[in-house]
């Protein structure tokens, strides 16, 4: 490692940590950060304590130990270990410890601070993993609250776009220049054309273009020399299902020296050190992957990659409350990273499959997580760190508002947080078990449930499903039932094996299967899955509690379900109804017995358009489910909310939304753009805020017709202070008194314009356009004829008088010669009269 370019850099960063607590270092890939600087630091007598290395990836973290524990010639888990998911090597004598950031976030949960860590190192913190950003932010607050000696240093390949200052702003900032080998990049786009194939056009030429490279004439046509296309090659896909397309692909086309190895997150880890291994005596190696291998992780041998320029990109819609994953292309800090990993031991050809001109169309950097993605765990793990909010947090960014509260109020429906977002028992009970937050509640209702009627049988079945949905395991049918069979054994079984262990339960996971019954798996599931209860509703499919509409494939038995609740569906692109992958059959008795909690009886007042009047029903209700019905009387106060509830599903339009009406919204967005005590009053806080400004003008109201009879302007003027109504008077009036006696009206727009329309006779003696808002507002004159028709717009009286009323007046003189045109407009009395009237007043 003393080749590698941070090694310059190594007296720099030592000096900065002898008087910061806090190091910012940008290092480009190849540079040596994530090994040969935690490797030197083991032997800084300074660092009086563990070191934690924190990896965005299991596959990296595993493959740093094992490389740096072979550099120090020692057995790992001595003074070089790792701890991941599920899995850990390390010793009471390990001072280095190569961590994921979801490890780090539990260790300072359970002990805050930190004792025995002197330092934590957080590696490629440019990905911006939601467990990265809480890993650093739960860090910081641990140093300023409790730990004034932790050291907390971040790395990261590029710092563009990166507000690691402003978070830290007292760390010192250092630089690692070059890389250790150059890089040549080449560009091939495919041609558009259909694919003859099941394969997508892009992947089939992914394939001609890596057959093409594992040959020296044809990847010397294409930009690699001669030892590059001896070397192996490594290839970037968005995730498992194109690898193993093109996998098979490749099988049969590449020379039989050539052996391919699939690399991504689900493989154990014996198939993901095969792939990261140097090449066998006379092998070459092609290494397919998705962006595991796209940071910190160096497979020897690889002198080539290819780039297909797509990545899987998982975006939370907080509306349906699920994850949709989509191709997307992949920023321009992705594709550096991905040519990079073609330079790390020797000079590299990186071929990307898109052109030059798409390259620089490329997004400069990925979205954070936290932006896009599903806040649910998040959310979870602030309320055990006892913060309100996951705003609260010392964040690189904020939380996408929409998915924050979604995730708040699905912990609050499953009782794991109160009212007031603070743990309950219940919470603190789930948090303890380390599993996904629907996992963890299914597992503890099952184990109170179990324990109270004594069938040890039922938690393990909730372990078997947790095992299977968090097994990654595929299956043919929509029916969980049939899946069970697939938590015996792989990823899964072991899984299975770990929740029996941990709950010291002697039952195998083969008895489990053979002992399930529907009503019990559809029971667990509605634990995990409260909001993904379904009802059939016809030829149309199911709705979910959530409100959400799903569907299952046609021929599908569950289609003949009255219930289901479902553990796994995905949105459909073009289709209003998502598409139900795994799924079981509910029975409705369930809902008066363990799942009648969920149950909630409400009083609704709904307006039938054929009987034309209002009528009020109670409601059995299942969130957006309505389980039965019963009517009852209609009380005035149901009759207001029956209203606004009308309102908010036909929208504004059943209201009388008049000009006026929308001239004050107009003056109230203006008003507000310079002070935010005005609320805007827009269509969209009308709609949320019916209750406050609308409710008290409904309650002599009894039918649609009377409803949109109601003055509007005039409840909303009810609805601002006194105070605000005379300054909004004051800064954007409705008339402007000329100097005529005319009262002429101002028009507002939703650009945050101001028109004032007059005759152009009206407006002479007018040195200036009138200014609005405190002078900061001003207004357009739109200058009428004598026949009301528009002559000039302009908001510059001064320079229309000096200039273009020339010509208008010239035109304008012989068309309405009974008006006055006076050569100097801005010096004569304004008038509202011909000519003749005027000069005899």
């Amino acid at each position: 490692m003393e080749h590698l370019p941070i090694q310059v850099l190594l007296p720099a960063v030592r000096q900065a940590l002898s008087t910061q607590r806090q190091l910012i270092i940008e290092a480009p890939t190849g540079a040596g950060k994530s090994t040969a600087l935690p490797y030197a630091m083991l032997d800084w007598p300074e660092i009086d304590g563990r070191i934690l290395l924190l990896e965005p990836r299991r596959v990296a973290a595993r493959s740093i130990a094992h490389f740096l524990a072979k550099q120090r010639q020692q057995a790992l888990g001595e003074q070089i270990g790792y701890r991941v998911r599920g899995e850990s090597r390390v010793s009471a004598n390990t001072r280095l410890e190569i961590i994921t950031e979801g490890v780090l976030t539990r260790m300072i949960q359970q002990d805050p601070t930190l004792d025995g860590v002197a330092m934590i190192i957080f590696d490629e913190i440019h990905e911006r993993h939601l467990s990265t950003d809480l890993g650093l932010a739960l860090a910081l607050e641990v140093q300023q609250s409790l730990r004034d000696d932790l050291t907390i240093v971040a790395m990261s390949a590029t710092l563009q776009g990166l507000p690691l200052a402003e978070l830290m702003p007292l760390a010192s900032k250092l630089v690692s220049e070059g890389r250790s080998f150059p890089v040549t990049i080449a560009y091939q786009a495919p041609k558009v054309q259909a694919s003859p194939s099941a394969m997508p056009e892009w992947l089939l030429h992914m394939g001609r273009m890596i057959t093409a490279l594992l040959q020296v004439d044809t990847a010397q046509a294409l930009g690699a020399s001669a030892e590059q296309a001896a070397g192996s090659l490594l290839a970037f896909l968005p995730g498992k299902r194109e690898i193993l397309q093109l996998a098979e692909y490749l099988n049969g086309r590449v020379a039989a020296h050539v052996a391919i190895y699939p690399l991504y997150g689900e493989l154990d880890a014996a198939e993901q050190d095969a792939a990261i291994a140097p090449a066998r005596a006379g092998q070459q190696k092609v290494v397919l992957s998705t962006n595991v291998a796209e940071s910190s992780l160096t497979i020897d041998g690889i002198t080539m990659v290819v780039d297909s320029g797509y990545k899987r990109h998982a975006s939370f819609n907080p509306k349906t409350a699920v994850t949709r994953l989509s191709l997307k292309r992949i920023s321009q800090a992705s594709a550096t990273q991905r040519s990079g990993r073609a330079g790390r031991l020797s000079a590299g050809f990186c071929l990307r499959l898109w052109s030059l001109e798409e390259q620089e169309r490329l997004l400069n950097a990925d979205e954070p997580e936290i932006v896009t993605s599903d806040l649910l765990g998040m959310a979870f793990e602030a309320a055990n760190w006892g913060v309100k909010s996951i705003s609260d947090l010392l964040l690189l960014t904020a939380p996408n508002a929409a998915n924050e509260s979604v995730a708040w109020e699905l912990l609050q429906n499953l009782d794991l947080v109160d009212s007031q977002r603070n743990m309950t028992a219940l919470g603190r009970q789930a948090y303890g078990l380390g599993a996904s937050v629907r996992l963890a509640h299914m597992l503890v209702k099952a184990q109170a449930l179990a324990s109270s009627r004594q069938q040890p049988q039922l938690l393990g079945l909730a372990c078997l499903l947790a095992a299977l949905l968090d097994g990654n395991v595929s299956s043919n049918s929509c029916d969980i039932q049939r899946c069970l069979a697939s938590a015996t054994s792989g990823l899964a079984g072991r899984l299975c094996r770990n929740w029996l262990q941990r709950f010291h339960l002697t039952l195998s996971p083969s008895e489990l299967v053979q002992a399930a019954n529907r009503h019990d798996v559809a029971m667990l599931l509605a634990f995990a899955f409260p909001d993904r209860i379904a009802k059939a509703r016809g030829q149309q499919g199911f709705l979910l509690a959530n409100g959400t509409g799903v569907e299952l494939p046609q021929h599908d038995a569950l289609n003949q379900a009255d219930w289901l609740v479902v553990a796994d569906f995905q949105e459909q692109q073009g289709r209003s109804a998502g598409r139900v992958w795994l799924a079981c059959e509910l029975p409705e008795s369930l809902f008066t017995e363990e799942l009648a909690y969920l149950c909630r009886w409400q009083e609704v007042a709904l307006w039938h358009e054929q009987r034309g009047r209002m009528q009020a029903e109670r409601q059995l209700c299942l969130g957006k489910l309505i389980l039965k019905t019963d009517t009852m009387p209609l009380s005035d106060e149901l009759r207001v909310s029956g209203f606004i509830g009308y309102i908010r599903r036909k929208g504004l339009s059943v209201l009388n939304m008049d000009e006026r009406t929308r001239q004050l919204q107009y003056r109230l967005a203006i008003a507000r753009s310079v002070d935010a005590s005005f609320n805007a009053m827009d269509d969209t806080w009308l709609l949320d805020n019916l209750d406050i400004w609308l409710a008290p003008f409904l309650t002599d109201i009894r039918n649609v017709t009377q409803l949109a009879g109601l003055n509007i302007g005039s409840t909303l003027l009810h609805a601002l202070e006194w105070s605000k109504r005379q300054q909004l008077d004051q800064w954007l009036p409705e008339l402007w008194p000329m100097a005529t006696g005319t009262r002429a009206p101002i028009r507002y727009d939703n650009a945050g314009r101001a028109l004032l329309s007059v005759r152009l006779q009206e407006a002479l003696g007018m040195a200036h356009s009138p200014r609005l808002l405190n002078d900061t507002l001003v207004v357009t004159m739109e200058l009428l004829s004598p026949a009301q028709r528009p002559l000039a717009l302009t908001s510059d009286l001064a320079s229309f008088w000096a200039g273009p009323y020339v010509e208008v007046k010239k035109e304008m003189r012989g068309r309405y010669p009974k008006h006055l045109w006076p050569d100097d407009p801005a010096n004569t009395q304004a008038t509202k009269f011909t000519k003749k009237r005027t000069l005899n007043q």
